[in-house]
């Protein structure tokens, strides 16, 4: 090593008792090479020969045994052996590492997604692209202009998309770079470090874990894979259409109306969508279940013997799960209508004993049902054969409504705080949604649902001043995609992606255009 090494060598405590000779005495023979291995214990920087086998918790620092008796004595100092220290510590930090390597897990899957989504544009720009080839063939000796300045707006659209793209993948890895390279230094000083560099340097990389655990992950707008080509009317004009670049909510259907006869609803609640074609809606006033043709019309009833709230599709058998108001037990009903089983929420023991307010009920991916009991604030999965109580989930907010997304990540929304939470599966919150209208927060929180494009929240704000309002995975908001609604409490996405929505004394069904 150079004379300047040989002095930064020197200055560090863990190789400061080290030799350095020549390399001309050592080729010689005379200088021996030998590597030892002895401990070095810290010195007391006050006492002078002491060897600090304490740290101070009160001042955070390596002390003597003089220094417990004049400078760090108790009852006003609390200290503790080296050894213990540095073990208690290097657990403390070792928590820290879980958190951190399940963000870089969670921007790696949202990178992937960056990918999918540029792919997602690729297809949708070609699909595009041939819709607008064709109507151009039919019209082609008048048409050929526009033809090429609709195609030149694509792919201007498609080049500034893939830019925005590549800003959101880039975006996410120097995030995920930052937080691996943090990660990294925080284990190797957690492996490598001397206790006393371990201890003094603890504090910062505690605090930089800590900070980058609960920062924000960068979302990526799902709009920019959006694009259709809106075709214009007949064969004999001369426009051949336009690009449609951001999608839009119409409402395409509303059936029911107020009252307690067929085809009639007294505050329609839940809704959830039964295979092939069928939609249930729970009848709150008028207790009990309409099941209805995907098109409006009424088929059956299934009579309940307290007021309905959520109801929801099992994965299997085609049944339907309901809660109703007051009640112990959640009912399942097969596809006939008839009572398959009913399951309580609680352990055998405790029924009865246990007070439980359910209001929601949601089937995860996994096909497990999940009930809300917003007496307790906890979640109950069950088995979708018999019901059988599999686990309980503590949640922060009261989930008088449900949803859950690809990832097991559960949406539960709480009209009595006016927030939407987005929960890991564990019932930690991830992200609160606050939903406002004209900058002031809306009055409740109603139903919720989710699929690839995001989140989807009803909120009544007022009579005939309901909202449907559109926010991504992380919670940020997109846009208001319906206005005007009565009363809106369930919503649901069907099959072929309508939004249906229970709607006080209605079902409003909205296709996306």
């Amino acid at each position: 090593m150079c004379s300047v090494c040989s002095r930064m060598h020197l200055r560090f405590a863990a190789t400061s008792n080290h030799k350095i000779a020549p390399l001309k005495d050592i080729r010689e023979g005379k200088v021996t090479v030998t590597k030892k291995h002895q401990k070095q214990h810290p010195k007391c920087l006050i006492h002078e020969g002491e060897v600090a086998r304490f740290f101070c918790t009160t001042c955070d620092m390596l002390i003597c045994r003089d220094c417990t008796v004049v400078n760090h004595c108790k009852p006003e100092h609390s200290y503790i052996e080296r050894d213990e220290a540095t073990s208690t510590y290097k657990q403390s930090l070792v928590q820290l590492f879980p958190p951190l390597e399940n963000t870089i897990t969670e921007l790696q899957k949202s990178r992937e997604k960056v990918s999918r989504t540029k792919e997602d544009l690729g297809v949708t720009v070609k699909r595009v692209m041939t819709e607008v080839q064709d109507r151009a063939a039919e019209m082609r000796a008048e048409v050929t202009a526009q033809e090429n300045r609709i195609l030149d707006d694509i792919k201007n659209i498609q080049t500034d998309r893939e830019q925005k793209l590549e800003e959101y993948e880039k975006t996410m890895g120097l995030t995920a770079e930052r937080f691996q390279y943090s990660l990294d230094t925080a284990k190797e000083v957690t492996r490598t470090a001397s206790d006393s560099d371990f201890l003094s340097l603890y504090a910062t990389i505690s605090k930089d874990l800590k900070l980058l655990a609960h920062q924000s992950m960068p979302g990526v707008d799902n709009r920019l894979a959006f694009l259709k080509f809106k075709q214009s009317e007949g064969v004999g004009g001369i426009s051949l259409g336009e690009v449609v670049t951001e999608d839009k909510w119409e409402l395409c259907r509303e059936f029911g109306k107020g009252g307690s006869g067929p085809g009639e609803f007294s505050r329609a609640w839940g809704i959830a969508a039964r295979q092939p074609d069928e939609i249930a809606v729970t009848d709150y006033s008028n207790k009990r279940v309409v099941i209805c043709s995907i098109d409006g019309n009424q088929k059956s009833t299934i009579p309940m013997q307290g007021s309905p709230r959520g109801v929801a599709a099992t994965r299997s058998n085609n049944r339907l799960a309901v809660v109703e108001d007051g009640a112990s037990h959640v009912k399942v009903f097969n596809s006939d209508n008839t009572l398959a089983y009913k399951f309580p929420t609680v352990p055998p023991s405790e029924v009865g004993k246990t007070a439980v307010d359910l209001q929601s009920v949601a089937v995860k991916n996994d096909g497990t049902i999940a009930v809300g009991d917003v007496a307790r604030m906890v979640l109950t999965v069950h088995s979708p054969t018999d019901g059988e109580l599999l686990h309980t989930i503590p949640v922060k907010i009261k989930p008088y409504f449900l949803a859950f997304d690809s990832n097991d990540r559960v949406i539960i929304s709480d009209f009595t705080s006016q927030t939407v939470d987005i929960a890991g599966g564990n019932g930690t919150t991830k992200r609160t949604i606050k939903p406002t209208m004209n900058g002031q927060p809306v009055k409740y929180c109603n139903g919720v649902c989710t699929d690839s494009s995001g989140i989807y929240v009803a909120m009544p704000n007022g009579e005939h001043n309901g909202h449907i309002h559109h926010y991504d995975l992380q919670g940020g908001f997109l846009k208001c995609i319906a206005q005007g609604l009565h009363w809106p409490y369930g919503i649901m996405l069907t099959p072929d992606r309508q939004l249906a929505v229970a709607d006080q004394y209605s079902v409003k069904m909205y296709d996306q255009v």
